[in-house]
């Protein structure tokens, strides 16, 4: 089997590690978040011409967190792309960008403290134990909410033409060819643009998302 490196990929293995219920287990899942909450961003620089080869090549995650800021320009902001029919208005489809956040960026680098050999033994009914596995659980939440988006990145305008440039992944059961005929087919349609604070709760029947489960 290939080890898969997409950040969804690390993120499926840290929980399959988390569901084995042994101690050691935890830190293999630690490693597998920080590298997931790496991915994401070098997701994000990899799929745009604009961006460095010095900034994809990073792994630092304050380096990645800054070179998505530069590129992107968005602070903490979640991006909703809708596609309307100009003429009945009627939803095409809706795209979501969402970032990693300040807050699971800190995560990630407070994870590089569990990559160390431990400096105290600790006995199997230490408190610590648990508290261990309550932070790498509330962490793959945060990561798997960073994954629900299908956009690497908000839709940019290529300088002077006009024309607005997107990079989409595509989920599992979803077929992204349909999806852009649907909208060219339509012929006539307009981008409506929107930055969240959070992701809605219910999303549209039309939203191409990724459900990545617990």
């Amino acid at each position: 089997m290939d080890y898969e490196i997409y950040s969804r990929d690390y993120l499926i293995r840290a929980r399959q590690r988390l569901r084995e219920g042994t101690k050691e287990a935890l830190f293999y899942a630690a490693l597998e978040l920080r590298f997931g909450i790496e991915q994401r961003m070098t997701q994000y620089l990899q799929a745009w011409q604009h961006t460095s080869k010095s900034k994809k090549a990073g792994w630092r995650i304050a380096e990645l967190a800054r070179g998505v800021e530069q590129a992107f320009r968005l602070g903490n902001k979640i991006v909703r792309f809708a596609v309307h029919h100009i003429d009945s208005r009627a939803l095409l489809a809706v795209f979501y960008y969402t970032p990693v956040t300040p807050t699971l960026q800190r995560h990630g680098e407070r994870l590089g403290n569990y990559l160390h050999s431990m400096k105290s033994f600790r006995k199997g009914d230490d408190p610590w134990w648990r508290e261990f596995r309550e932070d790498l659980e509330m962490i793959a939440g945060q990561l798997e909410l960073a994954n629900r988006g299908t956009l690497l990145g908000p839709p940019l305008m290529k300088g002077r033409t006009g024309l607005v440039e997107w990079h989409l992944e595509a989920p599992p059961g979803t077929n992204p060819k349909a999806v852009l005929q649907t909208i060219r087919g339509s012929k006539r349609f307009i981008f409506d643009v929107s930055y969240l604070d959070r992701l809605p709760t219910l999303l549209e029947a039309e939203a191409q998302v990724w459900n990545l489960g617990s």
